[in-house]
């Protein structure tokens, strides 16, 4: 029979190999070789597509895997309706590259909506899956993504003061995905809603987390974020 992917499972392609996430389980999986083109007959919504340059052999029939992948929850039936799977553009730009680098004063009263960001984005982090967060994150959106160049200038203001006021509250070294939760967040509270982004990359295996407006990346450099494949976008 037909599959499709779960609604908590998002997919992408990488060179030859698809990287799974289960925000359930908050795993990564990562799958290459000949097994692609047989697994991209069975379920419906795969992205592998038996490209050139895969190894097909005398039609491979991945059972292990399959089998691995119901066990796991990971499938569904293909005649049941998925949830739609969101999109982005490509970054382009990064919005710190237009902040004034020597800022001359701090928005003091940004403060409390900061601190409760960071504590509710930590709250998540330790006590929700990813499956939640991201239900979490959707909850906050009360109208479409900014779109530039719409509110432009209120989303650089709300981002200029999240990063003159963040180190006093967190360093986001090394926390992305607690940084752009954060941000997210804090944007909300000022009525402003970008997407948030998970990507991943292999060679080495790596994932990393941002926020992004249109082609605009918001808390990073998009030379950066385009290093990975967007995975998961709220």
């Amino acid at each position: 029979m037909p599959y499709r992917l779960a609604d908590h499972v998002r997919a992408c392609r990488i060179d030859a190999q698809v990287i799974l996430l289960d925000l359930q389980r908050d795993k990564y999986l990562g799958i290459g070789g000949a097994q692609l083109a047989a697994l991209s007959r069975l379920i419906v919504d795969w992205p592998a597509d038996g490209a050139a340059g895969v190894p097909v052999g005398p039609d491979p029939v991945p059972d292990a895997w399959l089998g691995k992948l119901l066990a796991l929850r990971m499938l569904a039936d293909a005649g049941t309706r998925r949830a739609p799977v969101q999109a982005i553009e490509p970054a382009h730009d990064t919005l710190l590259a237009h902040l004034d680098p020597h800022p001359t004063s701090i928005r003091w009263a940004d403060l409390p909506n900061l601190a409760w960001s960071a504590s509710v984005a930590k709250f998540w982090m330790k006590r929700r899956c990813l499956a939640d967060i991201e239900k979490g994150v959707r909850r906050l959106r009360v109208r479409p993504a900014v779109q530039l160049p719409a509110d432009a200038e209120r989303l650089g203001a709300a981002v200029a003061a999240y990063m003159r006021l963040r180190p006093f509250v967190f360093t986001a070294q090394d926390q992305c995905l607690h940084d752009s939760l954060t941000l997210v967040r804090f944007l909300a509270g000022k009525g402003l809603f970008a997407s948030w982004v998970v990507g991943v990359r292999t060679r080495p295996f790596a994932a990393h987390s941002w926020v992004q407006s249109g082609h605009l990346v918001l808390n990073d450099v998009h030379e950066h974020v385009r290093t990975y494949t967007p995975l998961l976008i709220v």
